[in-house]
């Protein structure tokens, strides 16, 4: 990671480079009508966080119980949408017994 912004810059050069001569002969042979420029060119951020890791910290934090199954799922598969991610939840509270209604009616606390 230290020396990634360096080299980013370095590399960022050649496919600005390499797609503007890919445009070239289509103006000089072909007769295209486009104006030629270099794209822009980004680096995504580098860093991917291990599955080992993000296990970590959701085992961590649901032993606090400090997090929401809802947010452990949102957590491990950010890729998923809202009702993926609710579909999912409800399986494992399911699963866990964890979706049994309180038998004594204490929750919610109203005061």
């Amino acid at each position: 990671m230290v020396t990634r912004s360096k080299k980013g810059g370095v590399l960022e050069a050649r496919p600005r480079r390499a797609a503007y001569v890919q445009q070239l002969p289509d103006v000089s042979l072909f007769g295209q009508l486009i104006v030629l420029e270099r794209p822009q060119v980004e680096f995504g951020s580098g860093g991917a966080e291990s599955m080992q890791s993000i296990a970590t910290t959701l085992d961590l934090i649901n032993r606090a119980g400090a997090v929401s199954a809802h947010t452990r799922v949102k957590i491990l598969h950010r890729e998923w949408d809202d009702t993926a991610v609710k579909t999912e939840a409800a399986a494992i509270l399911a699963e866990t017994g964890a979706a049994a209604p309180d038998p004594v009616g204490t929750f919610p606390l109203t005061p």
